[in-house]
């Protein structure tokens, strides 16, 4: 017959790898990506099949979105968008604005670097995505 006890008193263990805080790293890619889908005009996040434009996180990989330490120890963020049939030079100031105001918000500011924006394709609204129908 076993017996049940109760954990013995004092400090218990620390949480599980899986509850940790995520890095400012990762924070500033997931604003970064929420703060780009959030600009009318953005239609998706784009990655290729070859995984490049990931950047690992907690919960999987944030597609689309790269971050790189510079050399003052801010973040550089490289956004890699799927857009729609818009003027694309305004379309990338609204996405920076987005994410430096997301990073305001979240006390991220002074680890925000420069913010890039690469549009991958642009999608016309008259063709049919392969496997939309």
């Amino acid at each position: 017959m076993s017996s049940l006890s109760a954990p013995p008193p004092g400090p218990q263990p620390s949480a599980p790898a899986s509850t940790v805080a995520p890095t400012v790293r990762v924070r500033l890619a997931e604003l970064a990506v929420a703060a780009a889908l959030s600009v009318k005009g953005v239609s998706a996040m784009a990655a290729d099949p070859r995984g490049v434009h990931k950047t690992p996180a907690a919960g999987g990989e944030l597609t689309g979105v790269g971050a790189a330490v510079t050399g003052d120890g801010r973040y550089e963020l490289t956004l890699h968008l799927r857009a729609e049939l818009v003027p694309l030079h305004p379309l990338a100031e609204r996405v920076r604005e987005s994410v430096r105001r997301m990073a305001s918000k979240a006390a991220l500011e002074d680890a925000l670097g420069p913010v890039s924006i690469a549009f991958e394709d642009v999608a016309h609204p008259l063709v049919v995505e392969p496997g939309a129908l």
